[in-house]
C-alpha cells in the first residue's frame, strides 16, 4: 500500500524508472489507452523516438509524461497525499506491477513508497523454499486489499494461514480430514513440529518463552479467523458486511503473516 506521506515527486520517479526499464512501444500505447492519455504520449515530440533510438534524454521525456498519465492536473496536489494527487495511480501501479518491480530492482525507492509493509516478503521466501506456490497468490491479495478492501485482506490472511498449516501437515484436497479450523490446525502443527509442551523441543533454551510468545501470536491469529467468520472478512455470504478500520486490519493481517512465516521456517528447520 502506498504510504500516505510519500512525496509526489518520489512517485513520479519510481514510475519513470519502472517504465524506462520495462517498456516498449506497445506498453506505452496500452497504458496510454488505460489512462486516457494516448494524445499526450503520441504528441510528445521526443518520447517514443528517444526510446527507439536509445537517446540519453529518454528518461527525462518519460518524467515529463508520467505526471499526466498518473492524472496530475485533474486534482491539485496542494497538501494532499500522492494517492489523491494521482487518481490514475492504481491503474499505473497494477500495469507496472510496481511494488514487486521496485522491491527487486530499487529497494530504496520501494521503502520510500511502501515503507512498513505487511511482512510477507520473508513469508514468500520461506514458502518458495518449501515449494508452496499458493502463498504468493494470498500475499498479493493481501497487499492489494489492505487499504482499499480490508475485508478482502482479512479473508486472504485467514486463507493464507490455512494454506501454510495444511501444507505443513500434508493435508490436501477437500475431504473431511482437511476441514479443520484454525485453532485445531495450530495445535496439530505445534505437535508435529515438537513445539507443544510435551514436544521434543520442550527443553530447548528459551522454549518456555517461545511457547508464551507463540501462544500470544496464536490468540491474534484465532482472532483473525473470528473476525472473518463474524463478517469482517470475505469468505462468507454477508449482505451487509460490517466495516473494519484499516489499523485493525493491519494488526490481524500482520499476525497471520507472522505466524505463517514462523511455521514455515520452523518446518524447514525441522526437516534439516
Amino acid at each position: 500500500m502506498l504510504r500516505d506521506d510519500v512525496n509526489p515527486e518520489t512517485v513520479i520517479l519510481a514510475v519513470a524508472k519502472a517504465i524506462e526499464a520495462t517498456f516498449d512501444r506497445s506498453s506505452w500505447l496500452e497504458l496510454a489507452l488505460l489512462t486516457n492519455t494516448r494524445d499526450v504520449v503520441l504528441s510528445h515530440h521526443r518520447l517514443l523516438r528517444s526510446m527507439d533510438w536509445g537517446d540519453p534524454d529518454y528518461f527525462g521525456n518519460i518524467a515529463e509524461v508520467v505526471p499526466q498519465m498518473l492524472g496530475e492536473g485533474r486534482q491539485r496536489r496542494g497538501r494532499t497525499s500522492a494517492r489523491t494527487s494521482f487518481p490514475n495511480f492504481k491503474i499505473v501501479e497494477d500495469f507496472l506491477d510496481l511494488p514487486n518491480w521496485l522491491r527487486r530492482s530499487v529497494p530504496d525507492l520501494y521503502a520510500k513508497l511502501y515503507g512498513g509493509p505487511v511482512p510477507v516478503d520473508a513469508l514468500q521466501a520461506a514458502a518458495t523454499e518449501l515449494g508452496i506456490t499458493d502463498v504468493d497468490e494470498h500475499a498479493a491479495r493481501i497487499r492489494r486489499g489492505l487499504h482499499d478492501d480490508p475485508a478482502q485482506a482479512i479473508g486472504s490472511a485467514k486463507e493464507l494461514l490455512e494454506t501454510v498449516l495444511k501444507s505443513i501437515l500434508g493435508l490436501h484436497g477437500t475431504g473431511r480430514e482437511t476441514r479443520l479450523d484454525i485453532p485445531e490446525l495450530l495445535k496439530k502443527a505445534n505437535v508435529q513440529l515438537g513445539l507443544d509442551p510435551a514436544g521434543v523441543r520442550a527443553r530447548d533454551p528459551g522454549a518456555e518463552q517461545r511457547r508464551k510468545a507463540l501462544g500470544a501470536l496464536s490468540q491474534l491469529v484465532v482472532s483473525t479467523a473470528e473476525l472473518r467468520n463474524a463478517g469482517f472478512g470475505t469468505g462468507h455470504g454477508v449482505s451487509q458486511r460490517p466495516e473494519l478500520d484499516v489499523a485493525t486490519a493491519r494488526l490481524v493481517v500482520a499476525a497471520a503473516t507472522a505466524a505463517a512465516t514462523f511455521y514455515l521456517e520452523a518446518h524447514a528447520a525441522d526437516d534439516d
